[in-house]
């Protein structure tokens, strides 16, 4: 078991270590409360090729984080990227 706390380390290092990404202490407030993370195409931008990468290299099952993208209905313009906690994580 992995407390919550553990498991927000762990996306931290992820994508640190894969994308050279870093969360804000506000973001990583917003996932530990929430366990999903919203960002804007410009602030995820310099960073979504290495991490589509690895997403797509690591099986899911040793992942504790995966991401979304979400477009316009209308237009198909992208709206955002969601970062979301895995629910079959297990944390206490």
């Amino acid at each position: 078991m992995h407390s919550i706390n553990e498991i927000i380390d762990e996306v931290n290092a992820d994508l640190q270590l894969q994308a050279d990404f870093c969360l804000t202490e506000q973001e990583q407030q917003v996932l530990l409360n929430n366990g999903l993370l919203f960002f804007t195409a410009e602030r995820i931008r310099p960073y979504i090729t290495k991490l589509s990468d690895y997403l797509r290299e690591t099986p899911r099952k040793d992942r504790v984080w995966t991401m979304y993208k979400a477009t316009d209905v209308c237009n198909k313009h992208l709206g955002f990227y969601a970062l979301a906690l895995i629910n079959d994580s297990n944390c206490d």
